[in-house]
C-alpha cells in the first residue's frame, strides 16, 4: 500500500495543531496522570510521517554515502516541544527548508562522485561495461535500498532508470554523470527526508510493522542513522517479528561505536548535555573555566550515561554512582570533602547547566530535577511579575547570597507557593557553585546554608536530601515515559500512561539496555496503531 508523498510534500503550509501541557506546582514528587492530548500528524490513511532531525539527516548521509559534510547543520532549527523528533513533519516543512534539501543534495551527490573511495560504495559495477542498463539498475536498487530504508517497488525502478536513459540521451551525459544526477534526486525525494511507515501489512497481523519499519525503528532510536546491512538483512528475512531477535538486535546495537549517538540525542537532549557546548559562564568570576573544561564535562556525563546503558550498573544507582575519572576535571573537584560528589546531580555537567553565567541558580537546578528525573511538569503562576535576582553592577549589588536573594521571591504569595517547593531542593546544592566546584562559603563571606526542609523531611545539605529523591517512585517511571517518548517520536496521550508504566514495572529500574529492550518489544514500538498509538 502506497500513496503519493510527492503531493504532501509539496504542500508545506499543511500542518497539524496540538496543545502543550501547562500546570502549576501540583502533584510534585508523585505526579500526576497527564490528560490526554494530541499526539502527532499522520499522513493519509492514520501513518505516521516522521521528520529526520538535522543530527538524524547528517548521520544517515554520512553513513549512506561516506561524506563528512554536514548540511543539516544549516537547515532551519524544529520548533520541537521536548525531544526533536517529536515535530510534525508537515508543520515545520517550510519553503527555507525544501530549499536547503534540494542544495544539500546537489553537493552531497558532487562530493560522493568526486571522491574514489566514496564512489565505489555506490558504484557497485561499472555501468559503462555491457549493453543495457543492467548495471544502472543494479545500482538503483541497492543504493535506492539504503536511502529509502526499504526495497524499491518495482515501479521506482522504473522511474529512476529512465531518468537515468533520459540523462544520458537528452542532458548527454556520461553514465556515472546520469548516475549522479539519479542519486541527487533520490536524495531529494520524500521517501528519503521523511520517516515514513506505510509500508505493506505483514501477513502475521494487519497492525504489524514490516520488517524494514522495524529495522528504522531501532537504527534511528539507537544510531540516530540509517540500518546497517545486518538491519537490512534481518528485514529481509523477517527476523525482526521476534522479541528475541530484537533483544539480540538492540545488545548488539548497543555495542557499536554509531550508539554516541543515543549519549548524544536521548541524553543530550532529556538532560540537557547536549546545549552545555553553547553555555555561558563568566570566565573572570569562574577562572577554572575554559573549552577544555567545557568538552571534558560532555565526556565525563556520556561516560556516565555509558555505564547506565552499555554497561551493568542499574538506573537505581543513578543519583549515588561515582563519577567517571577525567584529569581535566581535577582541579574542579579538588577541594571536595570525601564522599560529597557522586551521583547525576553533583556532576560538574548538571551543575553548570543548571546554573547562570555569573552565579549560580537554585530555582533553575530544583526545576530540572523535577521536571527532568521526575517527569513532573512545572509553570510560572498566570499574571504573575516574578522579580529578578539582583546582578552584578545593577547598583543593588552583586548576587553573593542567592539564599537571601531568594526571600525576596517570598514575598509575594503567589511566588511562595512554588519556591516553597523549589528552594529547599536547589538550596541543597549551594555548596557547588556555576561550574560546579565545591565551596562553603559565599564569595562576599557568608556561610553556605544548604539546610532545608521538603514535605516532612528535614536535612542539612544535598546528601540528606537524596534518599528522598531516591525513594520517590516516580525516579523509576520518568526513564520510561522518556524513552517511549524519544522511540516513537511524539508526545504521549493518556492512553500511553498504562504502557510506559507497565514497561518501568518490568524493568524495576535495571540497566538502560533493559528499558530499551522493554520499549522496542512493547506493542506500541511493533505495531501500526499497538496500544497507545496515534491512529
Amino acid at each position: 500500500m502506497t500513496f503519493r508523498l510527492d503531493r504532501v510534500f509539496a504542500r508545506p503550509w499543511l500542518a497539524a495543531g496540538g496543545c502543550l501541557l501547562s500546570i502549576s506546582c501540583t502533584g510534585i514528587l508523585g505526579g500526576e496522570d497527564a490528560p490526554e492530548q494530541d499526539a502527532s500528524s499522520a499522513a493519509p490513511g492514520g501513518m505516521p510521517l516522521h521528520h529526520m532531525t538535522a543530527s538524524e539527516y547528517n548521520n544517515t548521509v554520512a553513513h549512506l554515502l561516506g561524506t563528512r559534510l554536514r548540511p543539516a547543520d544549516g537547515f532551519p532549527a524544529f520548533g520541537a516541544k521536548g525531544f526533536d523528533a517529536s515535530v510534525s513533519a508537515l508543520s515545520n516543512l517550510s519553503q527555507v527548508l525544501v530549499q536547503g534539501y534540494y542544495d544539500a543534495a546537489k553537493t552531497l551527490a558532487e562530493d560522493a562522485f568526486s571522491n574514489e573511495a566514496q564512489r565505489a560504495k555506490i558504484l557497485v559495477c561499472d555501468p559503462a561495461q555491457g549493453a543495457g542498463d543492467g548495471c544502472a539498475r543494479e545500482i538503483i536498487e541497492r543504493f535506492g535500498l539504503r536511502a529509502f530504508r526499504r526495497p524499491l517497488e518495482a515501479a521506482e525502478v522504473e522511474r529512476y532508470a529512465a531518468q537515468y536513459a533520459d540523462a544520458m540521451s537528452t542532458l548527454e551525459m556520461s553514465p556515472v554523470e546520469a548516475l549522479q544526477h539519479v542519486v541527487r534526486t533520490l536524495l531529494t525525494s520524500p521517501h528519503f527526508l521523511l520517516r515514513v511507515e506505510a509500508g505493506p501489512d505483514s501477513e502475521r497481523s494487519p497492525g504489524a510493522l514490516n520488517g524494514y519499519e522495524i529495522a528504522s525503528r531501532l537504527s534511528y532510536l539507537l544510531w540516530s542513522s540509517l540500518p546497517d546491512e545486518e538491519l537490512f538483512d534481518a528485514a529481509a528475512g523477517d527476523r525482526l517479528a521476534t522479541e528475541d531477535e530484537l533483544r539480540q538486535q538492540v545488545d548488539r546495537m548497543l555495542g557499536d561505536p554509531k550508539t554516541a549517538a543515543f549519549f548524544q540525542n536521548f541524553f543530550g537532549q532529556w538532560l540537557g548535555t547536549r546545549t552545555l557546548p553553547s553555555h555561558n559562564v563568566d570566565a573572570s568570576l569562574f577562572p577554572l573555566w575554559n573549552d577544555e573544561v567545557k568538552g571534558a564535562m560532555v565526556d565525563q556525563a556520556n561516560a556516565y550515561f555509558a555505564e547506565f546503558t552499555t554497561g551493568e550498573r542499574p538506573w537505581s544507582e543513578f543519583l549515588t554512582a561515582p563519577h567517571p575519572a577525567n584529569s581535566l576535571l581535577e582541579p574542579l573537584t579538588a577541594s571536595d570533602p570525601e564522599g560529597v560528589r557522586g551521583g547525576f546531580l553533583t556532576l560538574p555537567a548538571f551543575l553548570t547547566l543548571s546554573s547562570r553565567a555569573d552565579r549560580t541558580s537554585p530555582t533553575s537546578r530544583a526545576k530540572t530535577i523535577l521536571a527532568q528525573l521526575f517527569c513532573v511538569p512545572l509553570a510560572p503562576p498566570a499574571n504573575v511579575d516574578i522579580p529578578e535576582l539582583d546582578a552584578p553592577g545593577s547598583g543593588s549589588g552583586a548576587v553573593d547570597n542567592v539564599r537571601a536573594k531568594l526571600e525576596k521571591h517570598r514575598e509575594s504569595p503567589d511566588c511562595a507557593s512554588c519556591h516553597d517547593l523549589l528552594d529547599p531542593i536547589g538550596l541543597s546544592l549551594e555548596n557547588f557553585d556555576a561550574i560546579g566546584a565545591y565551596r562553603t562559603e559565599y564569595p562576599n563571606g557568608d556561610p553556605i546554608d544548604a539546610t532545608g526542609k521538603l514535605e516532612d523531611t528535614e536535612f542539612q545539605d544535598f546528601s540528606g536530601l537524596l534518599p528522598k529523591l531516591q525513594a520517590d517512585p516516580q525516579l523509576g517511571v520518568c526513564p520510561s515515559e522518556q524513552l517511549f517518548t524519544y522511540a516513537l517520536r511524539r508526545r504521549p496521550t493518556g492512553a500511553d500512561t498504562s504502557t510506559f508504566r507497565e514497561i518501568a514495572a518490568r524493568w524495576d529500574s535495571g540497566t538502560l539496555a533493559d528499558l530499551v529492550k522493554h520499549v522496542v518489544t512493547s506493542d506500541a514500538f511493533r505495531l501500526r496503531g499497538g496500544k497507545g498509538e496515534a491512529q
